[in-house]
């Protein structure tokens, strides 16, 4: 069927050619916008004012528009009450968010460190309870007296290798776990030494109880928690296992210690009580980008039994999620070594360093910190629930890429209270959840984008065939609405994507059908994971293969159509939304997205660097990109468009998208995609906002005010000129045909109104229907067989069971 629908495609340019070839002097028309505004009841097809190039979209530096009076009045304009649109239920998806969420957010957690819970029967410090606070606290020196043998005449002391309580061990040194930086070398995370309050037992006594060593312990205990007001415990078994095999080894019982409570305990110091320094992992921006660092955990338990040879000095953590996992083996550094020789009463006597530690490499990512912290302000401004993706179209690197709500993994180390621990995995917002890259959404409206794009490059419409755009449409027994609830009249594609009309592109998609969809979304890099070195989902594109596969038959009208609006089976990432419009907006090619740009080591030598990879060439028609490019640009800039709340000096170009997510709880999302500049892109972004149950949600109310305030924050004067330098070099490197260049497709434009079902071939002149609220019934057969496509319709029309 696709190597037909070719081939189809290959005569109707032949024919084209020909024409063109013959033709004199004949010229392409093209129709800007079809939206026939009230009043005007007819319309000559010669009259039809052309689409524009590009070449006309203002650049951001241009005198008009760079006054505060044009941003404010535009973003203060009504912009339309766009709603997701009810999906019949035969068509609404199967899928079900809710689990993916709490299957992703458990991934996050499930390798969490959790604090020792410790049995309040086999508590040392419940076992204080019975020692009068009077007494004195015991010491090792009076223990030891109680169990020396009295010394025999004649006999000399042994040596410190002769005693039987003196040891030798070998230990393994952790290295310091490698940063992981932002583009400008600003620390996202990094390692610091931390200390814990610890038991260092001496050597108590050859017939010491266990009674004893528990009281020798709780004292230190109840020491620390006195100072400092906390509960710290352990168990008993644990103090007795830990003193008869690894009393060598400091025993800690504490949680890492701040600064102030360090120079506390060292004021007030007792023996057998120490302070032990590690290595521990500090993410000294708190929140910030904290799903796609993800943090250390895995730590191996509290080690029990004899101590054995190159034992680490502690317990080593691992990265759990995020880049974090991703770059362990860079990160983790490889260890060092050192002999420790222990008198008999726990005192070090010698140390000899037999290897140094070599630190981990430093991650080096494309995060713009600056970018990340504003998105993230912004998401916890104005989104309850949701994510920001923003990407450098010219080479993919992800600059921001934000999810809220957050988490702090600075929670997570070295361990999470059990409390803190419930709190985040049941917290209804899911703030484990990385929705940037973990959560597949319907890509709403903005999927319209590849739509558009996949009917012009299919050869279905040109850029000035006029289609209507009712206020609803019915095929069967279905009936879908449009967002408006009147008719907006005939219209070309740029207009369909400037108003954002559904029953539009019902009509188109059921001609165009679904794999002149799927085949170009695809191309976008939709249906598949990005790249990105972090655990992603793929989301979704339907095709007629999967349908035939799964269900027997190909997509019917009905799925077909509500493809075409990004519902139905389609899901989508916001990276991958924000992936598709750098694709759009670089206009060449589509990019994985880089992540990480180098590694370096401690010296900040390359170690090695990800260069920029091309998943594969755009290699679309230049027309039908910019007719595309031009509706979104009209989506923002445009008097009638449902983008304007994002409007910028910089100019913006952008999608639209309200769609419907869980139907049963009326629970709905809305989404902003695009690029700007708008002439010359730099940076593309997508913007999604979970609605609550309920909720009356619309991309152009909630989530383009996102953008529009992100550029605000961002564009000081220093990163605007950064931004127009960029664009202008991009300007200077372009080598695309001449503005006055056109597409084959629109040697002939032609005015479809298929609810008219009109069959003459040439038109001369076209009469708006009248305007009515009622709703628009599909076209006949009959009619569609003698539409757009003519005689190639009739040979290669899809054959549905």
């Amino acid at each position: 069927m696709t190597f037909i629908r070719k081939f189809a495609g290959f005569l109707v340019t032949l024919s084209f050619f020909l024409v063109s070839a013959f033709s004199q002097e004949q010229k392409p028309v093209e129709v800007e916008s079809g939206f026939i505004l009230p009043g005007v009841t007819q319309i000559k097809a010669q009259d039809l004012p052309a689409v524009p190039d590009t070449i006309v979209i203002p650049r951001f530096d241009d005198p008009e528009a760079e006054s505060p009076e044009i941003i404010t009045e535009s973003r203060t304009m009504p912009v339309p009450e766009v709603e997701a649109v009810d999906i019949p239920e035969e068509l609404a998806p199967d899928t079900s968010p809710e689990e993916a969420a709490k299957e992703a957010a458990k991934e996050v957690a499930e390798n969490a460190d959790i604090e020792e819970k410790v049995d309040e029967k086999d508590s040392t410090v419940k076992k204080m309870e019975g020692v009068s606070p009077s007494d004195k606290p015991l010491t090792a020196k009076a223990l030891r007296a109680k169990s020396e043998p009295e010394k025999q005449p004649g006999k000399v002391g042994s040596s410190i290798m002769t005693r039987t309580e003196a040891r030798t061990f070998t230990f393994s040194i952790p290295a310091p776990r490698g940063q992981i930086l932002d583009r400008n070398g600003y620390p996202l995370a990094q390692s610091k030494v931390a200390y814990y309050a610890a038991i260092s037992f001496p050597f108590l006594g050859s017939d010491v109880k266990n009674e004893e060593i528990l009281r020798y312990a709780g004292e230190r205990i109840l020491h620390v928690n006195n100072i400092l007001g906390s509960d710290w415990d352990l168990s008993g078994k644990a103090v007795i296992d830990h003193y008869q095999n690894r009393r060598w080894f400091p025993l800690n019982f504490s949680s890492v210690l701040s600064a102030e409570e360090v120079d506390e305990l060292q004021r007030q110091k007792m023996e057998g009580l120490l302070l032990h320094p590690v290595y521990v992992r500090h993410y000294p921006q708190n929140e910030t980008l904290s799903h796609a660092i993800g943090y250390v955990g895995k730590r191996p338990p509290r080690a029990k039994g004899p101590i054995v040879s190159d034992e680490p000095l502690w317990g080593i953590g691992q990265g759990v999620d995020g880049l974090e996992l991703a770059y362990e083996p860079d990160l983790r550094g490889k260890s060092g070594r050192v002999n420790l020789l222990f008198q008999e009463d726990g005192t070090k006597i010698k140390e000899d360093v037999l290897s140094r530690p070599v630190p981990g490499y430093n991650v080096v990512t494309s995060i713009d910190l600056e970018m990340q912290r504003i998105a993230e302000e912004l998401l916890a401004e104005k989104v309850k629930r949701g994510a920001m993706v923003v990407m450098d179209v010219r080479n993919g690197d992800v600059m921001a890429m934000a999810s809220f709500p957050q988490y702090n993994p600075n929670d997570f180390i070295p361990s999470i209270s059990q409390e803190k621990y419930s709190e985040l995995v049941n917290d209804p917002a899911k703030p484990l959840f990385p929705r940037a890259f973990r959560a597949a959404y319907p890509p709403a409206s903005t999927f319209k984008v590849a739509t558009a794009l996949g009917f012009l490059e299919s050869g279905y419409i040109s850029a000035s065939d006029l289609y209507d755009c009712p206020n609803a449409w019915s095929i069967g027994k279905l009936t879908m609405r449009n967002w408006n609830l009147k008719g907006e009249g005939p219209m070309n594609v740029i207009t369909a994507l400037t108003r954002s009309c559904n029953t539009w592109f019902y009509e188109v998609a059921i001609s165009a059908g679904g794999d002149s969809m799927s085949y170009i979304a695809t191309r976008l890099g939709m249906g598949m994971k990005t790249g990105l070195p972090l655990k992603e989902v793929e989301g979704f594109i339907p095709n007629n293969r999967y349908w035939v596969e799964n269900y027997g038959h190909m997509m019917s009208d009905g799925e077909e159509a509500v493809m075409s609006i990004g519902q139905g089976k389609v899901l989508a990432t916001p990276v991958q939304i924000a992936r598709m419009m750098a694709a759009i907006g670089n206009g060449k090619q589509v990019l994985k997205p880089r992540m990480v740009l180098q590694i370096q080591d401690v010296n900040h030598e390359i170690v090695r660097s990800f260069p920029v990879e091309q998943v594969n060439s755009l290699n679309v028609d230049a027309y039908s990109l910019r007719t595309v490019r031009r509706g979104m640009y009209n989506v923002v800039n445009g008097s009638n468009g449902t983008g304007k709340r994002a409007y910028h000096k910089i100019t913006v170009s952008g999608k639209t998208g309200t769609g419907q997510w869980k139907p049963a709880e009326k629970q709905n999302i809305a989404w902003f995609a695009g690029f700007f500049p708008s002439k010359y892109p730099v940076y593309s972004f997508a913007v999604i906002y979970e609605g609550d149950p309920g909720e009356s949600v619309g991309g152009g109310k909630v989530a383009a005010p996102v953008i529009g305030e992100f550029l605000d924050r961002y564009l000081t004067e220093e990163n605007y000129n950064k931004v127009r330098d960029a664009a202008n070099e991009l300007k200077e490197l372009d080598t695309n045909e001449p503005a006055d260049s056109y597409s084959y497709r629109d040697l002939q434009p032609r005015s479809i109104f298929r609810n008219l079902g009109t069959q003459e071939t040439e038109v001369t002149e076209v009469v708006q229907p009248e305007q009515s609220e009622q709703l628009a019934q599909p076209a006949s057969p009959q009619a569609r067989e003698k539409s757009a496509g003519g005689f190639f319709d009739k040979i290669f029309k899809r054959k549905r069971r």
